[in-house]
C-alpha cells in the first residue's frame, strides 16, 4: 500500500506540473507578456541536452529491468553488471542535469516558466540549482557589452577630481579621482554587474532623505589608470560627458606623474575641475580665484555611428516607457509612448537616436527649459521599431522590468485593434500593468 501511495502520489505530483505548464503555455496571461515562454526567458533546446537526457533515463530503465530480471533467474553476474550501469547512466544522467541546469538562461525564481521547468526536471538537485544561480550571475557579467556598459555611463555616471581640505599637504588640500555610479537599491545587482565588468571598485549602500541607493565607485588612481580610462578610450562616450571625462583623464595623469605635489601641477588640476561638471564649489573659487577653466569642447555625437549597446545602456539609464488611460467622452483610450530625456546641450546626440531608430521626434520640453526629448508616439512604430530593437537588445537593468510590462501593453493593443476594439477586461488589465510600473514597483 506504501508503495502503492507513493505512485498515485508521484503520478498526481507530475500531473499538477503538466497542468500548470499548459495552463500558461496555451493561453499566456497579461502577466507574462501574452507570451509563451514569458518575456525575458530563453527556452532550453529540447533537441540538445533533454534529449540526451532522455536517452540515458530510458537507457538506465532497461539496465535496471534486465538486473531485475536476473536477479529473479539467480543470476549474480548479471544482476551486479545490471545494477552498475544503472548507476553510471544515473551519474551521466545527474551530471547532463547539472550542466543543463548551470547553462540556462533561468532560475526557479524566474515565474511559472522557472518553477515549472525545475519541478518538473529534477528537485532533488538543490545544490545543482544554487551552482546554477552563481554560474548564471558570471555568464551575465560575461555577456555585458564594453558599449552597453559606455551607454550606461554616459546616463549614469560619473567623472569627478575631488578636492578636500588636508592641512598637512600643499596648499592645505587633497586630491582624489572618483568615477561613480549611484542607482536606487533595486538595482544592486546591475552595479554588481558592472563591478564585475570593471574587476575593480567597491559598492556601499546609503539612505538619503529616505531615500536608500547603492554606490559603485573606483577612487584608486591604480585602477583608474588601468582599468577605467582604457575603457572608455576604447569605448568612447556619445554625450557631452566625454569632455568630463577626458579633463578627469589630464587630471588623472598629472596625480599619476606626482605632478600634483607641486604648486603648479595643483593649479592645472584645479583649471581641469574648474571645466568639469558644475564647476568649482565657492569654497574652491575662494581658495583659487584666478583659476582660469582650461577649454571645453563640444560634442558632436552625429560624427559617430551608434551602437545598439550602447543605445541599450543608454535606454537602460535614461529611456522611460509611458502608459496613458484617457477617456474621450466616456469612451476609454490608451496611448503608449517610449522617451529619452536629456539636456539641451545632447540635442545633437538626440537627433542621432532619432536616425538610428528611424522613428519618433525631438521635443523641448516647456517645463524644463534645459531639458530634450526623443520621444515616439506612432503605436506602429513602437511596434515595428522600438519593440524588436529592445527584444534583440536586451536591457539589463531594473528598468527591463516596466519595458515587459510595456511591451504587455503594447500587444493588448494590438490585439485589441484586430478584434473587437478596446474591450472592459483589457482596460482593466492595462489598469493593472500600469500601476505596477516604474516608481510602483517593488
Amino acid at each position: 500500500m506504501g508503495v502503492a501511495l507513493f505512485i498515485v502520489s508521484e503520478a498526481l505530483f507530475f500531473l499538477a506540473i503538466f497542468w500548470a505548464y499548459f495552463h500558461s503555455a496555451l493561453s499566456p496571461t497579461v502577466e507574462l507578456g501574452a507570451h509563451w515562454p514569458p518575456m525575458g526567458i530563453e527556452a532550453v533546446n529540447p533537441f540538445e541536452l533533454p534529449l540526451i537526457n532522455t536517452v540515458i533515463l530510458l537507457s538506465s530503465g532497461f539496465t535496471v529491468t534486465y538486473a531485475h530480471h536476473s536477479l529473479i533467474q539467480g543470476n549474480r553476474k548479471g544482476t551486479l553488471d545490471g545494477l552498475l550501469y544503472t548507476v553510471i547512466l544515473a551519474l551521466i544522467f545527474t551530471a547532463f542535469q547539472a550542466v543543463e541546469y548551470s547553462v540556462s538562461f533561468f532560475s526557479i525564481s524566474d515565474g511559472t516558466f522557472g518553477s515549472c521547468f525545475y519541478f518538473g526536471t529534477g528537485l532533488m538537485i538543490a545544490p545543482t540549482w544554487c551552482l546554477k544561480d552563481k554560474l548564471v550571475s558570471y555568464r551575465v557579467n560575461e555577456n555585458i557589452s564594453p558599449n552597453w556598459v559606455t551607454g550606461f555611463a554616459d546616463a549614469e555616471s560619473s567623472f569627478s577630481l575631488r578636492i578636500a581640505k588636508d592641512e598637512k599637504r600643499l596648499k592645505s588640500i587633497v586630491i582624489k579621482p572618483n568615477f561613480s555610479i549611484e542607482l536606487h537599491i533595486k538595482d544592486l545587482l546591475l552595479l554588481k554587474q558592472i563591478q564585475s565588468f570593471f574587476g575593480v571598485g567597491n559598492i556601499i549602500t546609503r539612505i538619503r532623505k529616505g531615500k536608500s541607493s547603492a554606490i559603485y565607485s573606483v577612487q584608486s588612481v591604480n585602477n583608474i589608470r588601468d582599468k577605467i580610462i582604457p575603457h572608455f578610450n576604447k569605448y568612447i562616450l556619445n554625450t557631452q560627458k566625454r569632455e568630463d571625462f577626458r579633463l578627469f583623464s589630464l587630471g588623472v595623469n598629472v596625480i599619476t606623474k606626482k605632478q600634483h605635489k607641486s604648486e603648479k601641477g595643483i593649479d592645472e588640476i584645479i583649471s581641469f575641475r574648474a571645466s568639469m561638471n558644475k564647476g568649482l564649489t565657492i569654497n574652491l573659487l575662494n581658495m583659487f580665484p584666478v583659476v582660469q577653466p582650461i577649454p571645453r569642447y563640444i560634442v558632436k555625437s552625429e560624427l559617430y555611428t551608434l551602437d545598439p549597446f550602447w543605445l541599450t545602456g543608454f535606454v537602460d539609464g535614461e529611456g522611460c516607457f509611458y502608459i496613458k488611460i484617457y477617456y474621450y467622452g466616456e469612451t476609454p483610450r490608451v496611448a503608449i509612448n517610449f522617451s529619452i530625456y536629456q539636456n539641451v546641450r545632447d540635442l545633437h546626440l538626440l537627433n542621432n537616436i532619432k536616425n538610428y531608430l528611424n522613428c519618433g521626434l525631438i521635443e523641448i520640453v516647456k517645463t524644463r527649459p534645459n531639458a530634450a526629448k526623443f520621444v515616439v508616439y506612432n503605436f506602429e512604430d513602437i511596434i515595428n521599431k522600438i519593440i524588436p530593437f529592445l527584444d534583440k537588445y536586451a536591457l539589463h537593468g531594473v528598468k527591463k522590468l516596466d519595458y515587459y510590462d510595456f511591451r504587455a501593453v503594447a500587444f493588448i493593443l494590438l490585439q485589441c485593434k484586430k478584434t473587437k476594439g478596446l474591450t472592459e477586461d483589457a482596460i482593466n488589465n492595462i489598469k493593472l500593468i500600469k500601476s505596477k510600473m516604474n516608481k510602483n514597483r517593488n
